[in-house]
């Protein structure tokens, strides 16, 4: 048996060569090799080559400190506003309690400046009436110490003599009228009429006029003049006559004219 032996390529090349659709081809393939060698050599050099894109890691890494500055600046801005705010409001809040307290101290400076007029004022009536008071009893104490003189003098020797009215015979309102009409006071002859123009008084002095009722409290039967110390001058009846005597009556109201 014979062995076969494969064609060796030069051997094989020798047959393309001697066939020509094989020479054809190789041709055709080789200027086809050619032609793409020469797109591949000239697109090396022109064409650039693409960067190489960074990890997704490092692009973060490069741009959170930007963002992180951002947002600090916005934290501190906000910061800035927040305490602006309380700045002002305390502000307001100082103003609004000073204004308070100086509305507090005005309304007060206001009410120790009435207090002040009212209490001057008072003083003033009080020293007023202090000197009208003692100007009063001055002239009381003059005129009341006249009268009891007066009335003194006018009993003496004096009688009771129903409705006489001087100089020598009286009765009581007779009397009072005679002894008031000698210092410059009018009075009318009539103890009832005598009470109504006396100003009431409550603690007598002398010189004051001293109004009896009659019974038990019901209208005026009798007039005397107080001359202190329980007793009066007076004109009381025909078996007394006319003199200083004991009051002899509680049921008593009691006048001044001076």
């Amino acid at each position: 048996m014979s062995k076969h032996r494969r064609p060796s390529r030069l051997a094989q090349f020798g047959t393309m060569a001697n066939n020509p659709v094989h020479l054809g081809i190789a041709a055709g393939i080789a200027g086809t090799l050619s032609v793409t060698g020469t797109v591949v050599a000239n697109a090396s050099p022109t064409t650039p080559t693409p960067e190489r894109a960074e990890p997704a890691s490092q692009q973060l890494r490069a741009e959170r400190p930007a963002d992180l500055g951002q947002a600090e600046q916005a934290l501190a801005l906000r910061d800035a506003v927040d305490t602006a705010a309380r700045e002002r409001e305390q502000a307001l809040a100082k103003a609004k309690a000073r204004a308070e307290a100086r509305r507090k101290a005005a309304a007060e400076a206001r009410a120790a400046r009435r207090a002040q007029k009212r209490a001057a004022e008072k003083r003033a009536a009080e020293a007023r009436d202090y000197q009208e008071a003692s100007r009063s009893v001055e002239r009381t104490s003059a005129s009341a110490a006249n009268v009891l003189q007066i009335a003194a003098e006018v009993a003496s020797g004096a009688y009771y003599s129903y409705g006489g009215d001087g100089p020598n015979g009286f009765d009581c309102s007779g009397f009072t009228s005679y002894v008031f009409d000698k210092v410059g006071i009018s009075l009318p002859h009539s103890s009832s009429a005598q009470r109504s123009v006396a100003r009431s008084v409550s603690s007598p002095q002398p010189g004051d006029l001293v109004f009896v009722y009659n019974g038990g409290g019901g209208s005026i039967g009798h007039v005397a003049i107080y001359a202190g110390n329980g007793y009066w001058w007076e004109a009381s009846n025909p078996s007394t006559g006319v003199g200083k005597h004991r009051a002899w009556s509680s049921n008593v109201s009691y006048g001044r004219v001076l």
